[in-house]
């Protein structure tokens, strides 16, 4: 691979797994962040040194396609690269070999460059862009469509946002945001079927003690697989935090 990538090879622990033994969504996400900070450390513009100049990133959207989650103790690649930058925004791709080398996952993600303490996207200064590199691969073709709002919601779940939930930019991490969207559909559809695509809109931060309003609405089928609708609000700021969908795939 060219110097622009980054590999990163992980193990599979128990306490990453779900109840059928599984990496969740959540891990999986919790991989891809450790990668791409990794890079960033690699590339010498790693957390403590973005926090010193306040600056950071945060994500935008993901986009994560999966044909199976690897299972426990199971060995696999994260390969992460960038594959363009725009304005104040990175557009970073990833893809996920099981150890005999097979691709069992892809995702596309957009961040935002920003100033941590105006909370105000920033153009990428050249010494940033330059230290990454581009690999001009595109991992998942037309992974960023609009994602429609809920006609029909169903409440999902109530959550607050406990200290536990926040990362380095005080505010409730990402993958945390993928847990809560994931209660919303039923347990059974859990056992029999696994989300393949997960695509998802961060709009606005949620922060420590808010309260987290989930939704949720199942629309038509696409192929066989169930597809779900997603929305996450704060009632305390009337603010709509995320929208998401997923499809999920009968498990073999």
């Amino acid at each position: 691979m060219p110097t622009s990538t980054y590999q990163r090879d992980y193990e599979v622990r128990y306490y990453e797994t779900n109840f059928l033994l599984e990496a969740s969504p959540v891990t999986i996400l919790g991989y891809l962040e450790e990668t791409a900070t990794l890079h960033s450390e690699t590339a010498g513009i790693g957390i403590n040194k973005l926090k010193a100049a306040g600056r950071g990133w945060v994500v935008y959207r993901y986009h994560l396609q999966m044909e199976r989650y690897p299972r426990w103790r199971e060995h696999i690649t994260i390969t992460t690269w960038v594959e363009n930058f725009q304005r104040c925004f990175a557009h970073r791709d990833f893809y996920i070999h099981d150890a005999g080398g097979n691709l069992i996952g892809r995702a596309a993600s957009v961040w935002v460059f920003l100033d941590i303490h105006k909370k105000k996207p920033l153009r990428i200064p050249p010494q940033v862009t330059g230290a990454y590199g581009l690999y001009p691969e595109v991992a998942v073709p037309g992974a960023f469509t609009d994602l429609p709002s809920l006609e029909k919601p169903a409440t999902a779940g109530e959550f607050t946002v406990r200290m536990a939930d926040l990362d380095t930019n005080h505010h409730a991490n990402n993958k945390r945001y993928i847990g809560w969207i994931l209660e919303g559909v039923p347990l059974e559809v859990h056992r029999t079927a696994f989300p393949a695509t997960i695509e998802v809109l961060y709009k606005k931060d949620a922060r420590y003690g808010e309260h987290i309003h989930c939704e949720c609405q199942e629309i038509p089928a696409v192929e066989g697989d169930r597809c779900y609708l997603h929305r996450l609000s704060c009632p305390e700021r009337d603010l709509e935090l995320t929208l998401a969908r997923t499809t999920w795939r009968k498990r073999r």
